[in-house]
């Protein structure tokens, strides 16, 4: 039986210690025999493992820390394996030959980390955020709003959406 090539994932040093805190954030929810997410310990444990992160805000579910490598700015968003999943479903919605030109790239997601590409929180016309609402309707993507839309390698580019069922 031959085995299957992976291919190799980009920012993979990032990876690997996404899935370390995985593993310790499942090792702290077994042992407090927790059912939600800690949030609060999450944030203390990357702040661990990527000593020079910066804390780059917090919604409503995810918490989203910005990591430099070398001239990208990328976030590790860090929330409940639910919340992260949707986060990629709502990626993967768009078409492959749109989804880059709209929507921010999403690198890779683990159980409770999800990497992406971030830019500049700079001020949108209500034209153009109007439009990139009717777009994303067309995907059955919901709150796109100002907070959530970036300047990312001189395009604005969704960051974050939630899905419509």
């Amino acid at each position: 039986m031959t085995r299957k090539k992976r291919k190799a994932k980009r920012h993979a040093l990032i990876y690997k210690r996404a899935r370390l805190i995985d593993r310790l954030i499942d090792n702290y929810r077994t042992a407090k025999e927790l059912s939600n997410f800690p949030r609060e310990v999450a944030g203390r444990i990357v702040g661990v493992v990527f000593p020079t992160m910066q804390w780059g805000g917090r919604g409503w579910y995810k918490t989203v820390y910005r990591i430099s490598s070398r001239k990208k700015d990328l976030v590790l968003k860090v929330s409940d394996s639910k919340n992260i999943k949707n986060d990629l479903v709502a990626y993967h919605r768009i078409p492959r030959s749109e989804r880059n030109r709209l929507f921010a790239k999403i690198y890779w997601k683990s159980k409770y980390c999800l990497l992406q590409k971030y830019g500049k929180a700079t001020r949108i016309s209500q034209k153009k955020l109007l439009e990139l609402r009717r777009t994303a309707n067309g995907f059955r993507l919901r709150d796109i709003k100002a907070d959530n839309v970036r300047l990312v390698d001189g395009c604005f580019k969704i960051v974050d959406a939630n899905l419509s069922r």
